[in-house]
């Protein structure tokens, strides 16, 4: 009997046992899957956040495209305008600078019209007055012409009767060591100009080397001196080549 009820007090404890272990299973179960649950709500609601933030990201790339775009677009209207404005701005500058000079021209205009109209003369006398000073500038310059020519003439007839009297006087006066440089050279009359003359101790029929790169070109023979200059006469048997402008000459 007694063992009977050991037994069947064993059992009960088993019993109970069993059933309080079922219990915690129980609760274990039902917390894991409420807590398996918050982790799939978690995790459901970080895949909805990461797929926000990636529609966002997109959206943010597309307006920053679309902004970049705008600037550039910006930036060649504004290098457009700015270009346009100073092209603007030059000529806005040159049609002042012309009005500016079309003023002074007008006021210098007016003042002349106000001098001749001072004078009591007509405009069709001066127009005549004016014809006649445009031919007397003609007229001197055909006369300066004339002038240029007979100084050339008389420089070549000088130089010529030097060649002749040379022999007479003797040898070419002795001159100071001077180094100077052909200025003009006339061809047709056989002369140059030099750019020494008196005050650097040329003295007349003094007789100098024309020199170029080193290499003797001629000898000439002075025939006019004055302060800063001479012509001289370019002696025929000493020419080796054409004499030309910027040639060294020396004694």
């Amino acid at each position: 009997m007694l063992r009977r009820v050991t037994l069947v007090v064993a059992i009960f404890a088993g019993l109970l046992t069993f059933g309080i272990a079922h219990f915690k299973v129980a609760e274990d179960i039902k917390t894991q899957s409420q807590d398996l649950a918050d982790t799939k709500d978690r995790l459901a609601k970080s895949e909805d956040a990461e797929r926000k933030s990636k529609a966002e990201a997109n959206t943010a790339k597309e307006e920053k495209k679309k902004t970049d775009e705008l600037l550039e677009t910006t930036k060649a209207k504004l290098e457009t305008e700015t270009s346009r404005a100073n092209t603007q701005e030059n000529r806005a500058n040159r049609a002042e600078t012309e009005l500016n000079k079309t003023r002074g021209d007008l006021t210098e205009a007016a003042r002349d019209l106000a001098a001749w109209k001072a004078l009591g003369i007509p405009v069709e006398q001066v127009q005549n007055r004016l014809a006649e000073l445009a031919d007397t500038k003609k007229t001197n310059e055909v006369l300066a012409a004339t002038i240029v020519g007979l100084v050339r003439t008389n420089v070549f007839i000088q130089n010529r009767l030097n060649i002749y009297e040379q022999p007479k006087e003797g040898g070419p006066p002795p001159m100071p060591s001077v180094i100077g440089k052909v200025i003009f050279v006339d061809e047709k009359w056989g002369f140059v100009v030099l750019n020494i003359g008196a005050d650097q101790g040329v003295l007349e029929r003094g007789e100098l080397l024309v020199n170029r790169g080193g290499k003797l070109v001629a000898k000439v023979r002075v025939v006019k001196v004055e302060a800063g200059r001479c012509v001289a006469n370019v002696i025929p048997e000493w020419k080796q080549a054409e004499v030309t402008e910027g040639d060294q000459v020396l004694n």
